[in-house]
């Protein structure tokens, strides 16, 4: 596949651009079109993804699924440039998908909704039901763990993957969002069926999605990860790590159980904004990190 370079740059308060040349295309009809992708019919669109399965992939026994979302005008073409997981699934084996957003109803620019149809969301488009179709099509193809499907996405691709435990708890084991919101009214929409692993990686200089969170809108951040901590139990001490990355501090906060399960984490990059965040540790990249922590969980 050919990737081509990209910038990341905010369009508006609610929405960030992974912009590339030549990589994909508005056909005029609410579809973008990436190279190498595929598509699936669901609710009167066509909807696109890039499939990547490892060559070397043992599906002899249930493998993870991975779904990786692009932010708020971008494609997934571009969240590979931003995230390439590729590498990861060829030794962990297991598959990668990197879902398209649709474009908004007035032809404007790609997106996620993170709430229900029916709630505050950028479109009438049914985003989980598209999701839940894109999995339910995979599983008919490849031997797909059910237990261990996991999320993560950049900007409203971030926020999307906030929702899904919640909006689509019976799929999804863990989610990690890398600056991303979870919508407003998360305690009172809510009610995952499972335990949930659940990792926040956000910049405290975030311009277009603050970590306070916006009114009315976006929850704050520590509000979130107060949410995900009283759900899974992790009312213990928190341990705290603090290391340095690209002239950035970086407090890495576990919660764990009276087990001393680590069921949430969240990795504050003091002074980071709005852009995939660098947390590289101990030799492990992001990618790496958060494939780490989702991949210890499964749907029970």
């Amino acid at each position: 596949m050919k990737i081509l370079k990209i910038s990341i740059a905010s369009l508006i308060i609610f929405s960030c651009s992974n912009t590339e040349e030549n990589e994909s295309s508005n056909n005029g009809k609410g579809i973008v079109q990436n190279e190498n992708a595929e598509t699936i019919s669901y609710d009167g669109q066509e909807r696109e993804y890039i499939l990547y399965v490892p060559s070397s992939i043992d599906e002899s026994s249930p493998v993870p699924l991975m779904l990786n979302f692009h932010g708020g005008g971008g494609n997934a073409s571009g969240q590979i440039y931003v995230s390439d997981m590729r590498p990861i699934a060829d030794t962990a084996n297991f598959i990668l998908i990197y879902p398209q957003g649709s474009l908004l109803d007035n032809g404007g620019g790609t997106h996620w909704n993170s709430a229900p149809i029916g709630g505050d969301n950028k479109s009438s488009t049914d985003d989980f039901g598209f999701i839940k179709a894109l999995i339910d099509k995979i599983l008919l193809t490849h031997n797909v763990d059910t237990t261990r499907i996991y999320a993560t996405g950049f900007s409203n691709g971030g926020d999307f993957s906030h929702s899904l435990p919640c909006f689509l708890s019976n799929k999804i084991a863990a989610a990690v969002s890398v600056a991303g919101l979870a919508i407003n009214d998360l305690n009172m929409s809510c009610n995952p069926s499972h335990f949930t692993g659940i990792m926040i990686i956000h910049g405290t200089s975030d311009y277009s999605r603050p970590y306070t969170g916006i009114s009315n809108y976006y929850s704050s951040v520590e509000s979130t990860i107060s949410f995900w901590r009283n759900f899974n139990n992790t009312t213990a001490d928190v341990i705290t790590n603090n290391f340095n990355i690209n002239n950035n501090t970086i407090e890495h906060n576990i919660y764990t159980d009276s087990s001393s399960n680590s069921y949430v984490e969240l990795y504050k990059v003091i002074g980071g904004e709005h852009y995939w965040l660098d947390i590289t540790n101990n030799g492990y990249s992001t990618d790496q990190i958060i494939w780490n922590f989702v991949s210890k969980f499964k749907i029970q």
